[in-house]
């Protein structure tokens, strides 16, 4: 709950004594191929598993590090997928009744994201209206996230994922893929573990405010501040001037958000040029060609001169459109006095003001409610993955999201024998070729008794989801 998905990073120590990672080195075999945004893939192989992938991103940087008297070296940086995807800003036009996997989706196309690298649940909330205006695009999914309740996250094989709510109450989610014990000869056994402090994960206070708008009349929203003298010039033949109409605006009525659809420019209506700028001399309006892109908040107008021989000023430019306006919030919550007279007070509220309704906010608030009311087991679980073939497998199987067992109640004596799902995973490849790989994990117990139709047995359960 507390903590949103970042992107992975890669840091390699390259062995540079051939100068190929030489930036300026024009008869490097990879000259001219170190650039930013290249990809770059690390990859395991096992005796029964070859060129299984352990992590895939993108290039940063390739600095080299020369060394006076020993062997050099260069230094690679790369970022994961939620992080390449993040590199500009996105504007998402308005979408109404739209599922969050299909709003992730439209981010990712908005933002470029190839569709063979990702992979979407179907969601289970329908957001009533959604719109991202110069957003960087994590910020934006992670909103649809967060009114899902779902998670979003990259895969070791480079693809941006999205697990909806109720993913880890069917399938695989269900059952543990693998056990590590400190038993004595377990054939996975773990080289440290720790217990991680369950009072920053609890919260007994959940808040949802629910945010409706209503849809006004066709109506004048923006107008082009500068006329007679100041009249904007567009050069003779096929001279161009591109200007964004933005709404709302200082001049907007409050309560305006957004716009649910744009009108498209009409000559004479909306604008008018004239070879004067006082709006005398020749009406060349007829001469004015115009393309426009329309967005949520913004429209974006292309104005070009056709007229072969005659400069023109712009005399009048508008844009009409149906404005959004936002009607009078409402918050719901969900709190437990029990949880609150044990740890105190825990607020935590809603990270979307995209949640659809006050109904699916009660069941938003109660969910989460009933899940981190009380203290959740997290460790931080390490080993050596070529310490024995079963291990090195582990490491190539293993991902974000996986349900694996965790025994510590032999050497570590943490009287813990129970089932956790992987929430993070790093490595550490040492030059000595020893892999240190480190599991973050949460207690997959706060989603078994769940009623689960199909898998759980009627009255031997206690909550609802939604």
């Amino acid at each position: 709950l507390t903590g949103r998905s970042l992107a992975g990073h890669l840091t390699a120590v390259l062995d540079n004594r051939s100068g190929d990672y030489n930036s300026f080195n024009s008869s490097s075999p990879i000259a001219g191929n170190m650039l930013p945004g290249r990809e770059v893939r690390l990859l395991g192989t096992s005796d029964a598993l070859t060129d299984q992938p352990i992590w895939r991103g993108f290039l940063l940087r390739i600095v080299p590090q020369p060394i006076t008297g020993g062997d050099n070296t260069a230094l690679l940086e790369a970022i994961g997928p939620l992080g390449q995807v993040n590199v500009d800003q996105i504007a998402l036009a308005m979408k109404t009744s739209r599922r969050t996997d299909l709003l992730i989706g439209d981010l990712l196309d908005d933002a470029g994201w190839p569709a063979a690298a990702r992979s979407l649940d179907v969601g289970r909330t329908t957001i009533t209206r959604y719109w991202a205006d110069r957003q960087y695009p994590l910020n934006a999914m992670q909103q649809v996230e967060a009114a899902e309740a779902g998670f979003l996250w990259e895969t070791k094989d480079g693809k941006i994922g999205f697990k909806e709510r109720r993913a880890r109450l069917s399938g695989a989610a269900l059952t543990s893929q693998a056990t590590f014990s400190d038993a004595a000869g377990a054939a996975r056994a773990y080289s440290e573990i720790q217990q991680m402090d369950p009072l920053d994960s609890i919260f007994n206070v959940f808040e949802a405010e629910i945010q409706l708008y209503t849809i006004g009349a066709l109506a004048t929203l923006w107008t082009l501040a500068e006329a007679g003298a100041a009249s904007p010039l567009i050069t003779r033949n096929g001279g161009t001037l591109t200007v964004w109409a933005r709404f709302p605006n200082p001049t907007s009525a409050v309560g305006a958000w957004a716009v649910d659809a744009w009108t498209t420019p009409v000559a004479t209506t909306d604008y008018t040029a004239n070879s004067a700028s006082d709006g005398s001399g020749a009406n060349l309006t007829a001469d004015i060609g115009i393309t426009v892109s329309k967005f949520a908040q913004s429209m974006k107008i292309v104005l070009t001169n056709n007229n072969l021989t005659t400069d023109a000023f712009v005399t009048l430019l508008q844009a009409r459109g149906t404005p959004v306006n936002a009607s009078n919030p409402v918050m719901v919550q969900a709190s437990d006095a029990t949880s609150q007279t044990a740890y105190g007070e825990r607020v935590w509220p809603a990270r979307s003001r995209f949640i659809p309704d006050t109904v699916e906010g009660k069941d938003w608030a109660d969910f989460h409610l009933s899940i981190y009311k009380d203290p959740i087991a997290m460790l931080s679980l390490s080993f050596f993955a070529n310490r024995s073939q079963a291990m090195l497998d582990e490491m190539l199987l293993r991902d974000i999201g996986d349900r694996v067992t965790v025994v510590a109640q032999n050497k570590a004596d943490l009287d813990i024998n129970r089932d956790f799902f992987i929430e993070a995973i790093g490595h550490q490849i040492r030059n000595d070729r020893l892999h240190w790989v480190t599991y973050l994990l949460s207690d997959a117990e706060q989603f078994s008794d769940f009623w689960v139709l199909g898998t759980s047995l009627l009255g031997t359960t206690t909550r609802l989801g939604y």
